[in-house]
C-alpha cells in the first residue's frame, strides 16, 4: 500500500485539476480559433432598408437579406 500524508494529497488533486482547467482551457481557445469568421469588407454585406449588417460567405453578384429578406446587389458595407 502506498502512504500519502494529507498535504501531499491536497497538493496532488489541486496540481490535477489545475492541469485538467489548462488543458481544456488551451484546447477549447484552440478550436474557437478555427471557428473566426473572415473579416474581409468582400463579404460583409449592409441591408439599405432595414440596416442589418451580415455575413454572407458566397461571392455572388446577389445576396439575400436575412432579416427582411431584401434582395441585394453587390454594394457592399
Amino acid at each position: 500500500m502506498l502512504k500519502v500524508n494529507i498535504s501531499t494529497a491536497i497538493f496532488l488533486y489541486l496540481f490535477f485539476n489545475v492541469i485538467l482547467v489548462l488543458g481544456y482551457w488551451l484546447f477549447s481557445g484552440y478550436k474557437r480559433k478555427e471557428i473566426v469568421l473572415r473579416s474581409d469588407n468582400d463579404y460583409m454585406w449592409k441591408c439599405h432598408i432595414c440596416a442589418n449588417v451580415y455575413v454572407d460567405s458566397k461571392d455572388d453578384e446577389f445576396s439575400k437579406c436575412p432579416q427582411c429578406e431584401t434582395l441585394l446587389k453587390k454594394n457592399r458595407y
